[in-house]
């Protein structure tokens, strides 16, 4: 498959849509993904501890959870594999 087919299959022709090699190694994305994902639970844990504190954990993840998902998914993804690109299809 090469980079093109992925491209279509991903929809990352339409504008703002990245587009994303077809060599991705696993491990490099699953890498990528902690190191964004764990930053993003912290800042989101202590920004809500005020207001979430007194929450039983699965009622304050219920929360976080979600809000983390869509950072990941429309913030912090597609600008780590922007500036990662060259790493990533190595």
């Amino acid at each position: 498959m090469n980079e093109r087919t992925v491209s279509r299959t991903y929809g990352a022709d339409d504008p703002g849509h990245p587009t994303v090699p077809a060599a991705v190694r696993r491990w490099k994305l699953w890498l990528l993904t902690v190191c964004g994902i764990y930053p993003t639970i912290v800042v989101l844990g202590l920004a809500t501890d005020p207001v979430l504190g007194d929450l039983y954990l699965p009622v304050r993840l219920a929360v976080l959870v979600p809000a983390a998902a869509a950072a990941m998914v429309w913030q912090i993804n597609p600008r780590l594999q922007r500036h990662f690109g060259a790493w990533l299809a190595r």
